[in-house]
């Protein structure tokens, strides 16, 4: 039974959703940050702990009293970042994976992205522009999916979420998929992912795989605030 989880990346946008859909399903939890004093919250059921996945720092503190473990981590989208993302995603994840593993901790839910899977998704002025963009970072996370798969006693999750929207998407909400996304499915409404993720950890589902996670294209993504990767 899941009564404490530790969410990486907690202060960002897709992270501080992940905390607030936890504690609505009335889970505690051990929310990280580099800087904890960046975690705001009076809920006595959240605990800041700093973590540094790329040192790594914290993490022995961090796993303590924690049943499963949910990493938003993501880089950042400047254009200097995106053509050299540093390794967060494969390196920083094998450092959370080991010291779970010194924990005796299995259960990883984590996210990764549609184009993890291949360069197919979303229209043609998407594949061109931002995919291109991001194609270094979504290397990473293909190489992340096959290192958690690499440890067979892993009990990983890699959600490959869509183009990631922080309004409402005028469509039917996202379903998980084993293989691919269904045909024109390519945006995911953040809210949506963290209840997907916090779902994944209570519900044990998805046990060492890669569900697509995804819903059909509004017509109004342009219309939108960029949004961040994480």
């Amino acid at each position: 039974m899941i009564e404490r989880i530790l969410v990486l990346g907690a202060t960002g946008d897709t992270g501080k959703l992940v905390v607030e859909a936890a504690r609505h399903r009335g889970l505690k939890v051990n929310a990280a940050a580099r800087d904890p004093g960046d975690i705001e919250t009076t809920d006595a059921e959240v605990r800041p702990v700093a973590v540094d996945v790329m040192e790594p720092r914290g993490l022995p503190e961090a796993l303590n009293g924690v049943d499963a473990v949910i990493s938003t981590l993501g880089v950042g989208n400047d254009p200097a970042t995106l053509a050299s993302p540093p390794p967060l995603y494969t390196d920083g994840h094998m450092n959370v994976v080991n010291a779970m593993e010194d924990a005796g901790l299995d259960r990883l839910i984590c996210v990764s992205a549609l184009w993890s899977r291949g360069n197919d998704y979303g229209p043609l002025w998407f594949r061109a522009g931002p995919v291109m963009a991001l194609t270094r970072v979504y290397s990473q996370m293909r190489a992340m999916e096959r290192q958690l798969g690499a440890h067979p006693k892993l009990r990983f999750t890699a959600v490959r979420a869509g183009y990631l929207q922080d309004d409402a998407i005028d469509s039917p909400p996202p379903e998980p998929h084993a293989d691919r996304a269904p045909e024109g499915c390519w945006l995911t409404r953040r809210a949506d992912l963290a209840e997907f993720l916090v779902t994944c950890a209570v519900e044990e589902t998805w046990i060492r795989k890669c569900p697509c996670f995804a819903q059909k294209d509004d017509g109004k993504v342009l219309a939108r605030k960029t949004p961040s990767v994480a």
